[in-house]
């Protein structure tokens, strides 16, 4: 029961923290939602930052593991970059930023444990497509004018940039016209 309490808590503050931000949700929040007192909460996770910090080491491994099958069932690098346009899609259909984007607004106020963390996690990202990205451009499959760990953080910019103005001006299309802009910029001839 205390695993899966602790992963209902790591699921909830995932949410809120999508949600709201790290900074507005508290262990009442999560004592409301999950129905446990919040002595209970810090039974397993003592403080708010090592709370804040699990939940983005396990976005962490949860994204990498994505990535993993992206690879394994995607047969071209066209197909991998649009599924990585759906993992956005999918965080604007359950009204969750990313959690990327979620954190970053408010990256100067975060303690420092979750910053590590939060920057390793873009890292990881832009490291995962400055590979496929390169993959693709060795297998004639794609060509860019810049250099791959450009075009990387290119796809990366304009997918959290599609997250939070789709949700600005209601507009979900966003990342369908993101993704044309990728794919149009990598096979540029």
């Amino acid at each position: 029961m205390s695993v899966m309490t602790r992963e209902r808590l790591l699921n909830e503050a995932d949410h809120l923290m999508r949600e709201r931000g790290y900074s507005a949700f508290s262990y009442a929040d999560l004592s409301k939602s999950i129905g446990i007192t919040k002595a209970s909460i810090h039974h397993h996770f003592p403080t708010k930052d090592v709370l804040g910090e699990q939940v983005v080491i396990q976005a962490h491994t949860d994204t990498k593991n994505r990535f993993e099958q992206i690879e394994a069932t995607e047969s071209t690098v066209a197909q991998m970059l649009i599924a990585y346009v759906e993992l956005f899609i999918e965080s604007y259909r359950t009204s969750r930023m990313p959690l990327c984007s979620a954190l970053s607004s408010e990256m100067a106020n975060l303690p420092p444990n979750i910053r590590i963390q939060a920057t390793e996690y873009f890292d990881m990202q832009i490291a995962w497509l400055t590979k496929i990205v390169s993959r693709g451009v060795d297998a004639g499959e794609l060509t860019a004018d810049l250099s791959p760990s450009k075009m990387a953080l290119l796809i990366l910019n304009l997918c959290e940039g599609a997250s939070v103005v789709s949700r600005a001006i209601n507009k979900p299309e966003l990342f369908n016209d993101t993704l044309e802009q990728i794919l149009m910029i990598v096979r540029r001839k």
